[in-house]
């Protein structure tokens, strides 16, 4: 089953939001879905129910790496606690604020292909894996794009945000760099996010970003509204934001599983 890496060289672009995002809407759809937490922030953790308390003392992301473990990923799993009927597929690995230290220890050559080792029987089991991940180009990310056989950019229509998409590319496209490492995923989707329509600004990058990315591009992007960042302070869906949202998450849906899915 797909392996998809949530990815971009920026911060605060909505890569948390948009993977809870796309794994309620598959839920729903009735596929089992396994959310990875590969973010030391820990947010979408947070989001699926999950306080630094309570994860204090459990299994993480963190010991799944640094062990390359199957068993310690099944052991670290834990159930979505949203209350609608569907979050019983949706399952996430969570992480702490340590994952960076524990993730990175004894790390060397081959390092970056232990998440790629811990997922092989997750593949098995669930019909989609999703990986929220930090915004550096480092030894997380790298863990997450060799494991994953797909990219999903999400990006703001600002110049610093397609900056950061910029750079990802030129990560993935380098002989030195993603390819030396071994990464083979490819980008499934450029999302515009946080879009402000008749702002001449957005209006603008946002062009610029279906020029360069083309039929990768995912239509529609998703509107900037108070009451989607609302729900970013809750142990919800992001569909709760309203019926403009839910729609296009449906549409979000459909350009996954033609793009990665299928």
């Amino acid at each position: 089953m797909p392996v998809t890496t949530v990815a971009n060289h920026k911060g605060g672009v909505g890569k948390t939001m948009l993977a809870l995002l796309i794994a309620a809407e598959l839920a729903q759809r009735g596929r089992r879905v396994l959310l990875v937490d590969c973010d030391p922030q820990g947010n979408l953790s947070r989001r699926c129910g999950y306080t630094k308390a309570e994860l204090a003392e459990r299994l993480s992301t963190a010991e799944v790496i640094r062990d390359k473990s199957p068993e310690l990923l099944a052991a670290a799993t834990l159930p979505c606690q949203w209350e609608d009927e569907f979050a019983d597929r949706i399952f996430v690995v969570p992480a702490r604020k340590e994952l960076e230290q524990r993730a990175s220890e004894g790390a060397g050559t081959g390092s970056w292909r232990r998440l790629n080792a811990a997922l092989a029987q997750a593949r098995d089991i669930y019909d989609d894996i999703l990986i929220d991940t930090p915004p550096q180009l480092g030894h997380l990310l790298h863990n997450a794009l060799v494991a994953s056989d797909h990219i999903i950019i999400p990006t703001e229509p600002e110049l610093d945000s397609i900056q950061g998409v910029y750079r990802l590319q030129e990560f993935l496209d380098s002989e030195e760099e993603g390819k030396a490492l071994g990464v083979t995923a490819s980008v499934a989707g450029v999302i515009i996010n946080t879009f402000r329509a008749r702002v001449v600004t957005h209006e603008t990058r946002a062009a610029e970003i279906r020029t360069t990315w083309g039929p990768l591009v995912w239509a529609p992007p998703i509107p900037l509204t108070v009451r989607l960042q609302d729900t970013s302070e809750f142990a919800e869906p992001p569909q709760k934001a309203g019926a403009d949202l839910t729609m296009i998450a449906s549409m979000m849906g459909d350009s996954y599983l033609k793009a990665v899915a299928a």
